[in-house]
């Protein structure tokens, strides 16, 4: 599978919310990655603290690594989803959903300047995203609010779509983040302190019980949260993968260089 690694600068940054940061990134080579349908991941490569410039490593196919010239400069890796892609403008649109924390992606966001440099890997292959329905049903917090509105601007306007959003407070509840031709309904629910938990699960279920026979979910939240919805999704109601999708973005009391219980997705 071809993936493709290049360099990329800040152009500018907004914040949609008080709690929520977009980071447009100038992308010269924009066009290798046409195909790429966006809410696909990718890699952030993030230079260290203090460096405007990053050093992306190379791989030794001999020792099987990834190296660096200098270990001071080696970039720590995370996972995100490009927002949106203008190939014309060669700009690279990715969120952040901005919080307290050692969280180095957020950190990176919020004191980037414009023509910082940050590294950029994604596969070039088409990607299925999301199973054929016609009720879908979305479930997120802000961590997941990125993917969710990538993928809900494709749906087609025959499907009906639901999509519960959990968010910090009522500054950040943004029903612009979801620009369909599909059917929408939007429910919101704040959570100040979701590091305590979650209550997406209990609020889900009554629009669980709603949705027709050919229906998808699709879940982004902390992992205990997912883990409900696993388990009731898939081992009580006997959803088969066609219909239910859960990704961990977090786990509680979990930094984010550690290792999660398990992986959920």
């Amino acid at each position: 599978m071809q993936v493709h690694r290049t360099v990329v600068r800040v152009a500018r940054k907004e914040f949609i919310t008080p709690n929520f940061l977009r980071v447009i990134l100038k992308c010269d080579d924009a066009e290798r990655y046409k195909d790429v349908p966006i809410g696909v991941n990718n890699k952030l490569f993030i230079p260290p603290i203090g460096q405007s410039t990053v050093q992306m490593p190379t791989f030794n196919a001999q020792l099987k690594q990834w190296e660096v010239a200098d270990e001071a400069l080696r970039p720590t890796v995370r996972t995100y989803t490009h927002r949106a892609f203008d190939l014309d403008a060669k700009e690279l649109s990715v969120d952040f959903a901005v919080h307290e924390g050692d969280s180095v992606a957020c950190q990176w966001a919020l004191n980037a300047k414009i023509g910082d440099e940050v590294g950029l890997a994604m596969k070039l292959t088409e990607q299925t995203l999301i199973q054929p329905a016609k009720d879908y049903l979305f479930v997120t917090d802000m961590t997941g609010i990125p993917v969710v509105a990538a993928l809900v601007s494709q749906l087609p306007k025959d499907v009906n779509v639901t999509v519960l959003t959990e968010v910090l407070g009522e500054v950040d509840i943004h029903p612009e983040h979801y620009q369909t031709d599909a059917n929408l309904t939007l429910h919101w629910r704040t959570n100040f302190y979701p590091q305590n938990g979650s209550t997406l699960f209990e609020d889900a279920l009554p629009m669980i019980e709603d949705l027709n026979s050919h229906h998808f979910v699709h879940v982004t939240a902390e992992f205990n949260t997912v883990k409900k919805f696993r388990d009731h999704l898939r081992k009580t109601l006997g959803y088969t993968k066609d219909e239910f999708y859960g990704c961990a973005y977090w786990q509680i009391g979990k930094k984010e260089h550690e290792e999660r219980t398990k992986r959920l997705e």
